[in-house]
């Protein structure tokens, strides 16, 4: 039913639509219907096969379509994905992404949902089908990729961020607390300071509000290098965040906002639709678009405008020629070919020399010429002259040559208050060492603190220590409290990495290794916890993703634990 919707809402082609709005549609429904026609007799009417295949849901009809070749339909591959998302079986939905990649072979939609179909039925078969597209090749998937990509780098560095400002905070919460009370030293020393401390997490319910408004208290405690790393995360979010600024265009784009958008689609797709070019760099899209809808004259006008201005690219020269081809003009062709041939390495214009000697009967030197393109690369079983599309980096010139939005994309307070945390962690105060006794582990300052043979404990455990009667006792002693201290110390470490693999070690001052690991993790997980922060095109029809990013996340993690539980238990926790 969707697929119906889509062709009536969306353009198709032309001619599909004539067909509709003909008596021949009845004709042949009706001739169909009652076996006085085979759709096997409409083999190269793709119209025909789609119309049939729509109204009557016929495998042959899909099966026949596979072997007809027309340009890229952005719109009916879209309602083939959505054909195998609701698809029953494995199978089916396999059978509808192979016909919609037949006719949108370059679109990420049929990539992802390929793989999608891998991890959900556990399968090899859509992987091989994934990768034989030539997705990464085509201007809006790449757009798609970086765009995302971009995006993903962010947020991984953000909660690799949050997680290491987090562990920190559990490690210091107590020194913090010890030291801002008010009471000083009475019986619940500590519980106001702790109340104050947690009122972000009960008060903000933004997660970087959290991370700013900790990462500031943590700069009062922080060693130089727990510092230095710290300025390492937040470094790496002001770069991103300023390699971000064309991902307001690249959104712009995808989401189909955009001018240079509305090229690539008048380019790649099958449609009638038309751009009047502002500049002499869209002049070369517009005429590639109005020869592929058949308009030679107007292409031949641009084309021939471009040319004898001094553009002499290969494309246009090409393409031209192509046209001088299609209307007889032999000899003006054949020069323009030659150009061609000496100017560049394609090997398109070798191939359609090659067609233009086989038109003359010039049988050897087609051979010849075809020999070259093949050894250039090239090679094509069509009949008639093949274009030179435009390359992705005449789009991505466009594209870059719009108006750039500075802070489109993302929100400049996480730019400002990054840059506001940097700044503060080279102030010099911070709060004077020691910050726990070396024996029990409870948080201390100088006012209660004692020096016990190069070792600065609370006073608790220096009186306890004083009633010892010999250095036995107090060594038992020392053992035993520091045994407890150390046990406590390593279960909160667990109990950190079960939650975060990598945090655990973050706690115990493994803090490079930790944050390796949790970064890593943070890629895979960053996905399924914020995917509404992802970047989707416009007219988005594809298999969930959630399966793919699970998998990911799952083999990931389990390396992650493995490595991070042995790590911990190797650590003392002193």
């Amino acid at each position: 039913m969707l697929a119906v919707v889509l062709l009536v809402v969306f353009q198709f082609d032309t001619s599909y639509k004539a067909f509709l709005q003909s008596p021949r549609s009845e004709a042949v429904f009706v001739g169909l219907t009652q076996g006085r026609y085979k759709i096997s007799d409409f083999a190269d009417d793709p119209v025909v096969l789609w119309f049939w295949r729509n109204t009557a849901n016929d495998p042959q009809a899909d099966s026949l379509l596979m072997r007809t070749h027309f340009r890229r339909n952005f719109h009916i591959s879209a309602a083939l994905r959505w054909e195998a998302k609701e698809a029953d079986d494995y199978e089916t939905a396999m059978n509808k992404l192979n016909l919609a990649s037949h006719l949108d072979s370059s679109a990420v939609e049929n990539f992802l949902s390929f793989l999608a179909l891998a991890a959900k039925s556990r399968k090899v078969d859509p992987v091989i089908s994934a990768l034989a597209l030539p997705v990464f090749t085509d201007f809006r998937s790449q757009i798609f990729f970086i765009a995302n990509g971009i995006v993903l780098v962010f947020l991984a560095f953000f909660m690799c961020g949050f997680v290491y400002v987090a562990s920190k905070t559990v490690y210091y919460l107590p020194v913090i607390s010890h030291r801002i009370d008010i009471q000083e030293h009475g019986r619940l020393k500590g519980i106001i300071g702790l109340v104050a401390l947690l009122f972000p997490v009960l008060v903000f319910r933004n997660l970087f509000l959290i991370f700013v408004s900790y990462a500031v208290l943590l700069l009062f405690v922080f060693s130089k290098h727990e510092r230095n790393l710290l300025r390492g995360i937040l470094c790496f979010m002001i770069v991103v965040f300023v390699f971000s600024l064309p991902l307001h265009d690249l959104m712009l784009f995808l989401s189909k906002d955009s001018k240079s958008y509305r090229l690539y689609e008048m380019v790649h797709y099958d449609n009638s639709m038309t751009l009047d070019s502002d500049n002499e760099q869209e002049k070369l899209f517009e005429a590639y678009a109005l020869k592929q809808v058949g308009d030679l004259e107007r292409s031949m006008s641009l084309y021939e405008e471009m040319y004898y201005t001094g553009r002499r690219e290969i494309a246009v020269v090409n393409n031209l020629a192509n046209i001088y081809f299609i209307y007889g003009e032999v000899a003006r062709a054949e020069t323009l070919y030659s150009y061609t041939m000496r100017a560049g390495s394609k090997g398109e214009p070798f191939f359609n020399m090659g067609l233009l000697k086989l038109r003359s009967l010039e049988y050897s030197e087609s051979s010849r010429y075809m020999a070259e393109a093949r050894r250039r690369g090239f090679s094509s079983s069509s009949t008639e002259p093949l274009d030179i599309m435009p390359s992705t980096s005449e789009f991505y010139r466009i594209l870059l040559s719009e108006k750039l939005d500075l802070f489109g994309a993302i929100n400049p307070i996480f730019f400002f208050a990054s840059l506001a945390i940097f700044v503060l962690s080279f102030l010099p105060y911070r709060f004077p060492p020691p910050f726990y006794c070396t024996t029990c582990g409870r948080a201390i300052c100088r006012k209660c603190q004692e020096a016990e043979a190069d070792e600065i404990i609370c006073k608790e455990c220096f009186a306890k220590l004083k009633t010892t009667e010999n250095v036995e006792m107090e060594q038992l002693l020392r053992h035993s409290v520091g045994n407890r201290h150390r046990r406590m110390k390593r279960t909160i470490a667990y109990l950190l990495n079960a939650i975060v693999p990598g945090a655990g070690l973050i706690y115990l001052n493994k803090n490079f290794s930790g944050l390796c690991v949790v970064y890593l993790v943070m890629l895979t997980y960053t996905p399924l916890l914020l995917p509404q922060f992802f970047v989707k095109p416009a007219g988005w029809v594809s298999l969930p993703l959630s399966s793919i990013f699970v998998v990911i996340a799952v083999v990931v993690a389990l390396f992650a634990y493995v490595y991070t539980f042995l790590a911990i238990r190797g650590v003392h926790g002193d």
